[in-house]
This record gives structure tokens, C-alpha cells and sequence, in this order.
């Protein structure tokens, strides 16, 4: 007779046969490199004026968002089956925004290409639909007989970038999703409805399309690195530099906030004015300070703050604290972009800092203190350059709770972060980096 099988002989059993099952990877075969994944969405919409009306604008932010949240959930789930570095997703969602770094990537590293199509429209049978409906068009509910549907196609390749800069495509694959939604023929011909259809059809479709590249990804990528690059990877990771995100477009509102008129406010004015825009930053080791920089839900702190923190909570003057992530960071201005809900929120205009010379008067606010906001009128002493980091000193001690703040001219824009703090032998001081360099961060993120 068969020897009966233990409980601890079951369980690895089943920790085996989970280990075999398509898409999964075992924890201690993750590859130990970085990856960057870079997102690309072209919408066509057919027999559609929606990007000839008031509707472009939102479709845009939608798109955005949807792309960005897309990109995060995937990146998310390739560092628990197949990645153990970190992957940092790219912003935007239009093929040029991202296009200078696909070519160049970044060195011993992933890059992971994904290209969207959506197809929009109605569906087949749509001119019958709308005969039938006329002949119901008397009763209490309209027919739905007609389809609106949503075709994604979606194209993946992966690259691993040497150290040269070489890149070797370890992987292609093609995926598509299509879903659709019933509507009468009254309904098809309003446009807010048509955004309705739009924007619930492609949540569905990248949830779908979601799934199956983590069904498949993690399991091939695994397989074809062993195969092309096990070289490389048996070799000690080098050591990474900071993200080197797609340099941004000026867009007009850049310019627009550039050339802000610069008219003094009273302080009252300006602090309610500005002060809806500013946030203490929580997190499970630091607090900090930060700012909106677009109402597209984008904001700014100080790197140090946030960084290795899984647990970002911003603390607006007035409301709930509400959850933000870091999408961008620059450690050498040690600056990070954060996203956030894009509901109800002012960005504060953006000023110049190439105009100021030592002895202008700002003020830095931020919540430096325990409770409420801190409001502290200050005078740039000098502008230096610190191991090739461009510093505007301040003759104000700021506490350590203010960096990531706005340091303010009198009209209330921003013309430095408040980002560094240093302790001298006979004094403290406080440093800000210019707006003029840190802009060039997030500049294509800005409304």
C-alpha cells in the first residue's frame, strides 16, 4: 500500500505546484535590476466631434490619468512576480512624451514599452438599430438596441539596456480587449453620453488588458533573460542614478505663469490666497511641507521627506488628509513629484527665479511648526552654487517641518522650494532650490 501523504508533505505539494502555474515566479528568482515602463495611448474616435468641442480638455486629463494609473498597477504587479528593483513609470500618455527616453534609455536597466490603440464607435448594425428605435420611440423606455464599443490593442515590447547602452529586445507580444456597452439611439447622439461610454469602456478594457499581461509577462520575461542576458545579469548591479525623466514642452501655460505680473499683495491677501494650495506632508518616518503645481493633480516636496516612504498622506488647511504617490524625483535637486486626486485642488503660479539678486525680500511658508501653517518674511542674502546644486540663502532659520515649502515673492508666486537646511559654526541658515531649476522637473505636467 501507498505511503499516506503528510500535512507538510501537502503543503509543499501545493507550494510546488503553485510555483509551476503559468505567470508565476518565485521570490527568489526576481531579477535584481531596475525597470522603467513607458506607456503610450492613441485614442481614434470615429464618426466622433468630441476633440472638436469643450470635451477635448477633459478627455485629455482622462487619458492621463487612466494611462498613469494603468502603468503604476502594472509596474506594481511585475515587482512582486518578476522585477526585485524598483520599476519607475514614465509620465504622460502621448508616444512624443516619453520618445527621447525609449531610444536612450537608461543603462543596466528594463525598459518596458507599451503601446496603446484605442478604437472607438458604434457597433455593427447601427443604421437598423436606429430605424427600430424610431418605431419605439412612443414607448416609456427607448430600445437599447444600439452597441458602443471599444477595441484596445495593445503592443509590448522589453528591452534590457547594458551598460553601453546597447539594448537587447528580450520580448514582443500583442494583446487585445474589446468591450462594449448597450445604448439607445437618443443616447448616441449626446455627446456627454458618449464621454460616459468612453470613460467606462476604458477602465474596463486596460483592468482587462491588465490581467493578461500579468498572466503572461512575468513567466516569458523570466525565461528569455535567462536565455539572452543571464551574462548580465549574474554581473553586480552598478550603481543607479536618478530618474531621468522625458525633458517637457514649454506649453503656453508655463509661459503664461513665467510672466505672471509679480503686484504686491497685503500679507493677509496673500495667505489666503496661497494657502489652499499648500500642504503639510505625512509620512510613517517624516513630515514635511509641499505644494500644488497643477490642478491635473500634481504636487511638489522635498525628496528626503518621502523617500522609502510607502505611506504619503498630504494634510490640506481644510479637509481630510488624502493619499498622494511619488511619480518623478530628482536627488540631486532632492525634489519629488507627487500624484494625487485631481478633486478641488489650486495650483500656486510659478515666478521666476532668474530675476532675483540678494537683498529681495520673499516669504517662506510651510508647516514648519507643530500646528497650523507658518508664514515667515525672509531676505535672500546670496545665491551660490553647493557641489553644482544651485542655492538661494535666506537670513531665516527655517524649521526642518518647512521643507518642500514655497518660498514666495510679494505677488504669492513661487520662485524657490525650501528644500535644504544647514547648520553653521556660528549660524543656521536656510537654503531654497530656484524655481527655474526645479520646473524643469515637472514642466510637462503643469496645467
Amino acid at each position: 500500500m501507498a505511503p499516506r501523504m503528510t500535512p507538510y508533505g501537502y503543503l509543499l505539494f501545493l507550494c510546488a505546484l503553485l510555483m509551476a502555474m503559468p505567470g508565476s515566479v518565485a521570490a527568489d528568482e526576481r531579477i535584481n535590476r531596475p525597470a522603467y515602463l513607458s506607456t503610450s495611448l492613441d485614442p481614434q474616435l470615429y464618426d466622433s466631434n468630441l476633440w472638436e468641442t469643450s470635451y477635448q480638455e477633459s478627455l485629455d486629463q482622462f487619458y492621463t490619468s487612466e494611462t498613469e494609473d494603468f502603468g503604476y498597477a502594472l509596474a506594481e504587479g511585475l515587482e512582486k512576480t518578476v522585477i526585485r528593483g524598483q520599476i519607475k513609470v514614465l509620465p504622460g500618455y502621448r508616444a512624443e512624451d516619453q520618445a527621447s527616453f525609449r531610444q536612450e534609455g537608461e543603462p543596466d536597466s528594463f525598459l518596458v514599452s507599451i503601446d496603446l490603440r484605442y478604437t472607438y464607435g458604434l457597433g455593427s448594425g447601427s443604421p437598423l438599430a436606429a430605424m427600430a428605435t424610431f418605431g419605439s420611440c412612443f414607448l416609456a423606455s427607448p430600445v437599447k438596441m444600439f452597441h458602443y464599443t471599444a477595441l484596445l490593442e495593445g503592443r509590448v515590447v522589453v528591452y534590457y539596456i547594458n551598460q553601453d547602452q546597447g539594448k537587447i529586445r528580450l520580448l514582443e507580444k500583442n494583446y487585445t480587449s474589446e468591450k462594449k456597452i448597450g445604448g439607445s439611439f437618443f443616447e448616441a447622439q449626446e455627446m456627454a453620453q458618449e464621454v460616459k461610454w468612453i470613460r467606462r469602456l476604458t477602465r474596463e478594457t486596460l483592468a482587462d488588458m491588465n490581467r493578461q499581461m500579468l498572466a503572461e509577462l512575468p513567466q516569458e520575461l523570466l525565461q528569455r533573460s535567462a536565455r539572452k542576458i543571464s551574462d548580465e545579469l549574474n554581473r553586480t548591479p552598478s550603481v543607479r542614478r536618478g530618474v531621468r525623466p522625458p525633458p517637457g514642452p514649454t506649453t503656453p501655460a508655463t509661459v503664461k505663469g513665467a510672466a505672471r505680473a509679480t503686484k504686491a499683495l497685503d500679507l493677509p491677501d496673500l495667505i489666503r490666497q496661497v494657502s489652499p494650495s499648500i500642504f503639510k506632508v505625512l509620512t510613517e518616518n517624516s513630515s514635511g511641507s509641499g505644494f500644488v503645481v497643477s490642478t491635473r493633480g500634481y504636487a511638489v516636496t522635498s525628496l528626503h521627506v518621502v523617500e522609502g516612504s510607502e505611506d504619503i498622506r498630504l494634510k490640506f488647511l481644510e479637509g481630510q488628509p488624502q493619499k498622494a504617490r511619488v511619480i518623478l524625483q530628482d536627488e540631486r535637486l532632492d525634489i519629488a513629484v507627487l500624484a494625487l486626486a485631481p478633486e478641488n485642488l489650486r495650483a500656486l503660479p510659478l515666478g521666476r527665479s532668474a530675476d532675483l539678486s540678494p537683498g529681495d525680500a520673499a516669504i517662506a511658508v510651510g508647516y514648519g511648526a507643530e500646528f497650523g501653517l507658518s508664514v515667515v518674511p525672509t531676505t535672500i542674502t546670496r545665491i551660490e552654487d553647493y557641489q553644482g546644486v544651485p542655492l538661494l540663502r535666506i537670513d531665516t532659520q527655517l524649521e526642518a517641518g518647512n521643507s518642500g515649502g514655497p518660498l514666495l515673492d510679494a505677488g504669492g508666486n513661487v520662485v524657490a522650494i525650501e528644500v535644504r537646511r544647514a547648520e553653521g559654526q556660528k549660524e543656521q541658515v536656510s537654503f531654497a532650490i530656484p524655481i527655474d531649476d526645479a520646473r524643469r522637473i515637472f514642466v510637462h505636467l503643469l496645467d
